[in-house]
């Protein structure tokens, strides 16, 4: 009880990680629905070089290159004109010093993205330029596993990548009113193999999405047909661990050879009643925040980025081919009313 009541004055909410937790284990091995899907290419501008990320904002897309001198290339969401490009690196007003392409959080008409050891929440003044309106300071650095989960909290990987020794939590949080931190969650037994250091951190490598909406967030495994989705509404607590074992892919235990380790979940998109989750199968799945499947969509050309628009009923992808990058392919949504 002690222990609990010094995590409710760190974080003003109980995070449950030494109690017991009442989890709901459960195995998928198919989809309701399967669909092949082919694209609609659409020519834009030669401007694409170095794309890591895109998302949706504004009836715009946001291609996201931090490589480039300015990050973000934008185009019209109806027909993939290519419109202007903003943001530039630097020390100054506005500008990001080591900005994470993949942390980036549309939050209604502003952004957040994780740049070195701040949070900026970004907005797009009416003239059109970028204006970064708020900086929250962060936990050092975290590489690739940096997540928004509401207004209040915000998350990394806990000990990863710092020559630390990682201990058995995966995750430590951070209260931005309080400025506390607590960690929790114990890592999933998948392996027969007990990983240790940054070699845990490798093997158990995981995407994150977040709903604050509903007060979830989802953590898909690279290197694993495994998710789970946490509830953060009161306590911070597993709700569902969900065993994927659907085909083609086989699921290879041993993945303590990195050369050799299998990739399966890739980037994630979420909206406030699904999750839809890249698998390096040229596939999109489909879930419910609940743990559901919902439909697996296949796509018929390999693609480095994608993002959706649930207005639109269109997922809209990137090729992983350099020679495409002056194209958008995009895929009719059917699960969609």
């Amino acid at each position: 009880m002690k222990t609990k009541l010094l995590i409710y004055s760190l974080l003003g909410l109980l995070v449950a990680c030494s109690a017991p937790v009442a989890k709901k284990e459960i195995v998928v091995s198919e989809f309701p629905e399967s669909k092949e899907l082919k694209a609609t290419i659409v020519h834009t501008s030669p401007v694409i070089l170095a794309p890591e990320a895109m998302f949706i904002m504004d009836d715009r897309i946001y291609i996201v290159q931090p490589k480039k001198d300015t990050i973000f290339d934008i185009f019209d969401l109806n027909d993939c004109r290519y419109l202007h490009s903003l943001g530039t690196r630097g020390g100054g007003p506005d500008e990001f010093i080591y900005p994470q392409a993949n942390t980036v959080q549309v939050h209604d008409k502003q952004f957040t993205l994780f740049d070195r050891t701040f949070m900026r929440t970004v907005a797009i003044r009416p003239n059109g330029s970028l204006q970064i309106v708020k900086s929250d300071q962060m936990f050092g650095s975290p590489v690739n596993g940096f997540l928004r989960i509401n207004d209040s909290l915000c998350s990394s990987y806990a000990d990863c990548f710092y020559s630390l020794e990682p201990g058995d939590l995966e995750y430590r949080v951070k209260n931005l009113r309080s400025g506390t931190e607590v960690k929790f969650s114990k890592y999933p037994d998948l392996s027969p193999r007990k990983f240790t250091g940054d070699t845990r951190c490798q093997v158990y490598y995981k995407y994150l999405t977040a709903n604050a909406a509903r007060g979830k967030f989802a953590a898909f495994y690279t290197h694993f047909k495994f998710f789970r989705i946490y509830n953060v509404s009161d306590t911070i607590e597993i709700e569902k661990e969900v065993h994927v074992n659907v085909p083609p892919f086989e699921q290879v235990a041993d993945v303590d050879d990195w050369q050799k380790r299998q990739l399966f979940y890739g980037q994630v998109f979420s909206s406030d009643n699904y999750i839809y989750v890249y698998t390096y199968l040229s596939e999109i799945q489909v879930w419910d925040w609940d743990g559901n499947p919902v439909i697996s969509y296949s796509l018929d050309h390999q693609f480095f980025t994608f993002t959706i628009s649930e207005k639109t009923k269109k997922i809209y992808t990137v090729s992983a081919a350099e020679e495409d990058w002056d194209k958008f392919f995009v895929y009719d949504l059917s699960h969609l009313p």
